[in-house]
């Protein structure tokens, strides 16, 4: 029954379904030891590098380990998870199996097809090289955003062709439960993924068929602007990073990597102190980022170029940006040359005055540090 279940929601998704799958149940309690052997090294370091980036952009609350609250969300609010590469699908419910699909609650059943559209996708795409081949944050919350949003969509015909005729009350379709939400910043990534993503994919679907499959060969849609922005392709639009110096300000520091922003996370990191709206409107002319992560004094010192498409856009955001430093700072001093600011959480962060269609912002754990990179950067 599982297997003709497997079937029908690949029929929906248009595509083969994988010849073995292992579907299985876990207890809640226990759901950190799947998670756990599902993590490689790469992923792990990506984690870690992220929640460097996140920390000292403020978007997690006191302090909070990046890692550790996605992980936290996901142990208590999911219903069902993938394992990919193992092809298993885990349940989280207690006590076995049932012999059939029919034997689960209806919410269970929709949240099985999600998982098995994972599967599907893992089968033809191989999540773990897609994951692997993502060069930055922003092209892997966009290619999250196509893998869930893939899956809703497939998820949410499953369930209208298979489940609501038969249903008497929609509500049981809703998961219970008593969970906190995550926070506010997971919260943003989560809408984004899977409803921006499942809206995206409905909206490419409708253009052309074919479109979500080949996005998923080509590795993915780079660029979180082009969710955001669905009509953006049809403009023959491209972004490029701003130039950075690849040279450090001096020989103990070091340039740790480098990465991608992006025009979400430049939105949400606006929505920490600004309301949503204005936040997008800032982030909106987004035309390509270059983020840099140094060590300095053994500490941790970002450096964030961003280019806009037009210095009037550069301007709009360089504004909103000081709003935000403005609303979350204990120290706040405006020169010529430079605004300096210090969050509440100890972390400085100074804007350099707007450039043409760029601006820089540089977040360290100490004012030396940051008023060091600060001024190695101005005007280079």
């Amino acid at each position: 029954m599982y297997r003709e279940m497997l079937e029908r929601v690949a029929a929906e998704r248009g595509l083969a379904p994988p010849e073995t799958i292992r579907i299985g149940t876990v207890p809640r309690e226990k759901l950190s030891e799947v998670l756990g052997a599902s993590e490689g090294a790469a992923a792990t370091a990506r984690e870690a590098a992220i929640g460097d980036v996140y920390r000292l952009l403020g978007l997690l609350p006191g302090g909070m380990d990046y890692s550790t609250a996605v992980r936290d969300s996901l142990e208590r609010s999911a219903g069902a998870v993938y394992v990919p590469g193992r092809r298993e699908v885990w349940l989280i419910r207690d006590g076995p199996l049932p012999a059939s699909p029919d034997g689960l609650a209806p919410w269970e059943q929709r949240l099985l097809a999600h998982e098995l559209v994972h599967a599907i996708q893992d089968y033809h795409f191989d999540l773990d090289a897609l994951e692997r081949a993502v060069d930055s944050i922003d092209s892997w919350l966009a290619l999250h955003a196509l893998l869930e949003g893939d899956a809703v969509w497939t998820e949410s015909r499953w369930t209208a062709s298979a489940l609501m005729p038969g249903l008497v009350d929609a509500t049981a379709l809703e998961p219970p439960s008593a969970a906190p939400p995550p926070p506010p910043a997971l919260g943003r990534e989560f809408a984004f993924m899977y409803g921006s993503g499942a809206e995206w994919v409905a909206l490419l679907r409708g253009r052309d068929p074919e479109a979500v499959d080949r996005l998923l060969r080509a590795g993915g849609p780079s660029a979180t602007a082009r969710i955001l922005h669905p009509d953006i392709d049809l403009t023959g639009w491209s972004f490029a990073g701003p130039a950075v110096p690849s040279s450090v300000p001096s020989d103990d520091w070091q340039l740790e990597g480098t990465d991608r922003l992006g025009e979400f996370l430049l939105r949400s990191y606006l929505q920490t102190g600004l309301p949503s709206l204005a936040a997008a409107q800032a982030a909106e002319g987004w035309a390509g980022d270059s983020l840099l992560r140094y060590r300095a004094a053994g500490r941790s010192v970002l450096a964030l170029r961003v280019r806009f498409r037009d210095p009037k856009d550069a301007g709009e955001f360089a504004a909103a940006h000081l709003e935000l430093l403005r609303m979350r700072a204990t120290t706040f001093e405006i020169g010529a040359a430079m605004t300096t600011a210090t969050r509440g959480d100890g972390v400085t962060v100074i804007q350099l005055a707007p450039l043409t269609d760029e601006v820089t912002i540089v977040f360290a754990d100490d004012p030396v540090s940051a008023a060091v990179l600060a001024g190695f950067l101005l005007n280079r």
